[in-house]
């Protein structure tokens, strides 16, 4: 799935710190004095204070609520990351998630798949491509089946060029992959393993297997 295109950070958000902005409170002030050490840290604390308010309103969170500060680190990772909503929802999905898209121990290999040379055609991973592809654009579209696999084969999407290029002429080729994808994941419970991860296994609360698929194996 391709990258969501973020909204950029504006006004207090962008703007840094400076400590030399620091103005002289109390007697200070009366005497025209410069400002001191205390001066300096309240400035400090006001500023990220204010900055920590306009964050919340620029991800829509309420700053009163109880666990605002797991509520704003969560917003951040999805924000800055595309970490999707199904791996937030416990430390225990967020560590899946992690070490499946960054370690590669982690990862899952099924019948068909290569561990030397060229990968053979339509293995589990490339299975795995097509159906998570697929679902996202329609999604993304509304389009069917047929209309979105002639989306990843014609240039229309050009994102999807150099993954399904191959497949220019042959869209149908592409259709009958996702088919069989399909039908695969509600038979073989070691596709269905690969394609929603080993999460699939753990004691969480159930998640969404085709958001799980789009997540681990869309084009970004």
């Amino acid at each position: 799935m391709a990258a969501r295109r973020r909204r950029p950070f504006t006004g207090l958000l962008v703007k840094p710190i400076y400590t030399a902005d620091a103005k002289p409170r109390g007697l200070r002030t009366a005497l025209a004095a410069p400002p001191d050490e205390s001066d300096v840290k309240a400035h400090i604390l006001e500023q990220i204070s204010a900055r920590y308010t306009e964050l919340d309103k620029f991800l829509s969170l309420k700053s009163n609520s109880q666990n605002i500060w797991e509520q704003r680190a969560k917003a951040l990772l999805a924000y800055k990351f595309n970490v999707p909503a199904y791996a937030l929802q416990s430390w225990e999905h967020l560590t899946c998630y992690l070490t499946h898209r960054y370690v590669p121990g982690f990862s899952l290999k099924g019948p068909g798949a290569s561990k030397r040379g060229a990968p053979i055609e339509w293995n589990f991973e490339q299975l795995a491509q097509v159906f998570a592809d697929v679902e996202s654009l329609k999604k993304q579209t509304g389009k069917n089946v047929s209309e979105v696999c002639k989306m990843l084969t014609n240039g229309t999407e050009k994102r999807y060029v150099k993954r399904w290029g191959l497949y220019r002429s042959k869209p149908n080729s592409l259709r009958k992959a996702y088919a069989k994808a399909k039908k695969l994941r509600l038979r073989n419970f070691m596709f269905e393993l690969h394609l929603r991860g080993p999460e699939a296994l753990i004691r969480a609360k159930r998640i969404d297997p085709i958001q799980a698929a789009i997540d681990r194996h869309a084009l970004r």
